[in-house]
This record gives C-alpha cells, sequence and structure tokens, in this order.
C-alpha cells in the first residue's frame, strides 16, 4: 500500500469514527428520557415550599423527566398524613411532625431539606395586652396549631429567657382561626409563620410586638416519603431532586423572580416576601444539624410529655442520603 494510501485510509478511518461519536453525543442530548411514573407530592402552600413552587411554575420536573401533580394543603403536618394515608407519594413538611411521625413508627423517609428559614417564624403579641417583652407573655393566652413546629419554637423562645412553659395558656387553632382570633382580640398573641405572619402585620402593624429567634430556631423543611415507595422508584425519587436542584439554583440565579412565583402561588404580595425571602434559605442540602434538631425535639417532645420517654433514635437511619448524594454529593454533609 502507497503512503498517499495509507495517509487517506488513516483519515477515512478517522472520519468514521468521529461520526460516530457524534451521531452518539447527538442521540443522547435530543433523546427524552426514559418514562417514569407519574409522582403525587403534598405541598403545604407556605414560604418554605419556595424549591417545589418554582420548579412547578418553571417546569423544571418535566425537564428533569418526571411528571408531578401536586397536592396542596396548608400545613405540612397534614402533608404529611397525605403520604401516610397513601394519597401521596411525597410531601414536603417540617421537622415536628417528621419527629412525630417516625416516633409514631411511620414508615417514612428523608431524601433532602429544601428550606431552612430563620425568618419564618415568629411570636407575635397585642401591644394593648401589656406584652412588650416576651417575659410579659406569663399568664397570656397564645394561640397556634398543635402537631406543628409551632409549640415547639414557642417553647424554645420561652426557656431561652427563663419562662416556665405552663406559664403560657395554649389556645389551638387552624392557622387561619389564629389570625382572625388575634386581629378579634380573642387571645393575647399568636406563633405564625410566613405568609400568614405577613398577612397579620398589614392588618395590625404598630399594634404588635414581634419576637422571631433568628438565634434559637431554623424553620427547616423536608421532601419525605414512605420508604417503600422511595426503595421502589429510584428513578422517579432522582428526577424530582433533578428538579428541585434546579429549582433551588434558579432562585438563586433571579430572587425577585421567584419571589413572584413564590407570592403568586400563596395568595400574598411579592414586596411583603421581600424581607423575609433570601436564597440561602432555599438549598436543597442534607446536613448535621438537621439530624441534631430532630434530637432536639424528640427530647423537648419527651419532656413535654407528649411521646413516650425513651432513648432518643439514630434518625440517620430514617435518611436516605445516596439520591442526593447521587446528584450533588457536596450537598450531603451528614456525618455517616
Amino acid at each position: 500500500m502507497s503512503p498517499l494510501t495509507k495517509r487517506l485510509t488513516l483519515v477515512v478511518s478517522v472520519s468514521l469514527v468521529l461520526a460516530v461519536v457524534l451521531f452518539a453525543t447527538l442521540r443522547s442530548t435530543t433523546e427524552p428520557p426514559a418514562s417514569v411514573g407519574r409522582v403525587t407530592i403534598a405541598v403545604p402552600m407556605q414560604i418554605s415550599s419556595a424549591v417545589m413552587l418554582v420548579a412547578n411554575d418553571q417546569r423544571l420536573f418535566q425537564q428533569a423527566g418526571v411528571e408531578v401533580i401536586s397536592q396542596p394543603f396548608a400545613l405540612g403536618k397534614d402533608a404529611l398524613k397525605s403520604v401516610t394515608d397513601g394519597h401521596a407519594d411525597l410531601a414536603l413538611v417540617a421537622d415536628t411532625p417528621l419527629m412525630f411521625a417516625l416516633q409514631n413508627g411511620a414508615d417514612i423517609s428523608v431524601l433532602a431539606g429544601v428550606s431552612q428559614g430563620r425568618r419564618l417564624l415568629a411570636v407575635v403579641a397585642r401591644k394593648d395586652r401589656g406584652i412588650r417583652r416576651l417575659e410579659d407573655l406569663r399568664g397570656k393566652s397564645v394561640g397556634l396549631s398543635l402537631g406543628t413546629n409551632l409549640p415547639y419554637f414557642l417553647d424554645a423562645m420561652l426557656q431561652v429567657r427563663g419562662i416556665p412553659s405552663e406559664t403560657v395558656r395554649l389556645v389551638d387553632l387552624t392557622t387561619s382561626e389564629v389570625v382572625d382570633a388575634l386581629v378579634a382580640g380573642n387571645i393575647d398573641a399568636a406563633t405564625l409563620y410566613q405568609p400568614f405572619l405577613a398577612t397579620v402585620l398589614e392588618k395590625m402593624g404598630d399594634q404588635l410586638e414581634v419576637f422571631y429567634g433568628e438565634d434559637i430556631y431554623s424553620f427547616r423543611n423536608f421532601l419525605v416519603g414512605k420508604t417503600s415507595y422511595i426503595d421502589s422508584h429510584p428513578r422517579e425519587v432522582q428526577r424530582i431532586l433533578k428538579g428541585l436542584i434546579a429549582a433551588s439554583r434558579a432562585i438563586e440565579a433571579d430572587l425577585v423572580s421567584a419571589r413572584k412565583v413564590v407570592a403568586s402561588a400563596i395568595d400574598i404580595r411579592a414586596e411583603v416576601l421581600a424581607p423575609v425571602f433570601n436564597a440561602e434559605d432555599y438549598a436543597v442540602t442534607l446536613d448535621q444539624a438537621m439530624l441534631l434538631t430532630l434530637d432536639d425535639q424528640t427530647r423537648w417532645a419527651m419532656k413535654r410529655g407528649l411521646i413516650k420517654p425513651g432513648p432518643v433514635p439514630n434518625y440517620l437511619n430514617a435518611v436516605k442520603h445516596q439520591h442526593l448524594e447521587a446528584l450533588l454529593p457536596s450537598a450531603v454533609t451528614i456525618v455517616r
């Protein structure tokens, strides 16, 4: 074979290889992901659900290759109940209802934390009832929803100031009832989360004292599901997480647009959210603080007689970290 023929043969061979590689690359980028089952997610309509709300609005789940049906709820504990009752596959829920569910033996596992805001909860109190400091809550009535993280937050606020929790009278109401009762003067104070907190501040303004407790408690929300569902649907789970990670990045890239999306979804003015809507609150993570919070809340619930006394369980056993770790290893910092 002449040198010219050899060179021509080499060029043809290389061209064929490049063509095959190019075809494979184009095929992999244009072919849609293999189809997976539809996923129903129970969602509390709160600011803490921002990544879910943004993912829905920007069709980020569809881009990840999964169809999502959202079930709206007022409270995370109700969203979680939808999962345990078999009406939803996954749910967003705060730490306290999650702790109670695990303590009661629910077949629930955690996939990721999706929010951790420090100004999403507050105790608000009527000034005309003589309440100017948290210490003034002694002997007063405080409206809140039991079974949520609100009683834990209130107790934490009281304990830091040496106020015995039994000196405060709790009034168990739905969140909308709490707002109405506070405005009407039927209760002296309330423990509220956003957006109800913003609503009552708009209505009453200077009539209230507001106590946030940023250094005491961080409002955490988690993506959870039945362990059996998570184990049998790994592709769906990873695509849901992929959509939520994309939503977290979208919030960071354009906070103003994300705030408008969330405000519209929860029916509140976007400017009201501005002081409490921060991009860093909506990272999708699994960190050690999550486990420590569940430990602390378990001890609190035992002390209050809300659950049976006993050893604090190892909540790491309820964490399915491998799914998030496969997508974003840096987001998983729990000690294993």
